[in-house]
């Protein structure tokens, strides 16, 4: 049995890494709410610590893995989205960079391996249009984000003895997913929106992938004791934008199209797809959800939701009338 611990375990990936443990994984909690990181504080962090991912220092995240019997850290949280990170960028750094660091140091000090979460907008997409990106492909980030998810990758490279990379290409589903072209178009047709900011290029390609296909490419990983290398997990099957929406319209019976505002001079990714050839050709895994199976549970659980809305920092951005392109590389 494989004890995991993983941080950022309420976000979208968190909740169903979760859910998608499967046999022989046992999910290790921490911290949920502000009551118990106010308790995790109190228990761990001492007056020369220095805060950071959830007020922890790395002196704080040793004295945690020293009393829990733990085989593997799954580094999950962080401040997510290219324009998210850029309306926070004091916090998204010090989350996402310094918190990094301090986990990293206290797994490697505790002999805990870590298996980082990343992302694939560290690659030089612009040079790749036409490409299916792979593993050894140049890391070019362009935003903010990607330069912060490249610098932790190669934060836990440098600082921990034993590590893995996995990197999710646009992985959707339902309740949680704040960011994903399906979760927008979904939740504003359900509740009647007049218009839903998308900052992509219909035309453009991109690779979606439902996230219980991504959850099981990471315990894969860890299961397969994948260690040293970094693996790309994606569906391998790529549609335009605008195919995905009729796709969504198909599926709810709405038309939605007519209320999506494009902004195609945002869509710094471009074509953007991703093989996963070097994980499927060693192991067992490959996705089993298709894009429409994924999009239909989607709708079922945003229907089922309440208090869900991943339209909230678009909206907010409106109510203070910031423009949100602005944060975006025009390409």
């Amino acid at each position: 049995m494989i004890r995991a611990f993983i941080t950022g375990e309420e976000g979208f990936i968190g909740k169903n890494l979760k859910l998608y443990g499967g046999p022989g994984i046992k999910v290790i909690s921490g911290i949920h709410n502000k009551n118990e990181e106010a308790a995790f504080v109190a228990q761990y962090v001492t007056e020369k610590s220095e805060p950071c991912i959830h007020r922890n220092s790395e002196d704080a995240w040793q004295a945690f893995f020293e009393v829990n019997d733990i085989d593997v850290v799954v580094h999950n949280a962080a401040v997510v989205g290219t324009d998210v990170v850029a309306l926070n960028s004091k916090e998204s750094t010090l989350t996402n960079v310094q918190g990094t660091y301090n986990i990293c140091r206290a797994a490697k000090k505790a002999g805990i391996p870590v298996c980082y979460i990343g992302t694939t907008v560290i690659y030089d997409t612009q040079s790749y249009q036409e490409h299916i990106i792979t593993e050894g492909d140049n890391r070019r980030p362009t935003t903010l984000y990607g330069c912060q998810k490249l610098c932790s990758e190669d934060i836990v490279k440098s600082q921990t003895d034993k590590w893995m990379i996995v990197r999710p290409l646009f992985a959707y589903g339902g309740e949680g997913d704040m960011n994903s072209l399906i979760a927008k178009t979904i939740y504003g047709a359900l509740n009647n929106k007049e218009h839903i900011d998308m900052f992509l290029d219909p035309h453009k390609v991109k690779d979606y992938m439902h996230v219980s296909d991504f959850c099981r490419g990471v315990w894969t990983c860890i299961i397969k004791e994948l260690w040293g290398s970094d693996w790309n997990i994606a569906s391998e099957n790529p549609y335009t934008t605008w195919e995905i929406v009729k796709i969504i319209e198909d599926v709810i019976g709405r038309d939605v199209s007519n209320v999506i505002k494009w902004h195609p001079q945002t869509d710094y990714l471009g074509n953007h797809k991703l093989s996963s050839n070097k994980l499927k050709t060693i192991t067992d895994w490959k996705p089993q959800i298709s894009l429409r199976a994924g999009i239909k549970m989607s709708y079922e659980s945003i229907i089922n939701s309440q208090g869900y809305n991943p339209l909230t920092h678009l909206e907010e951005a409106e109510d203070r009338d910031i423009d949100l392109t602005e944060f975006f590389p025009e390409v």
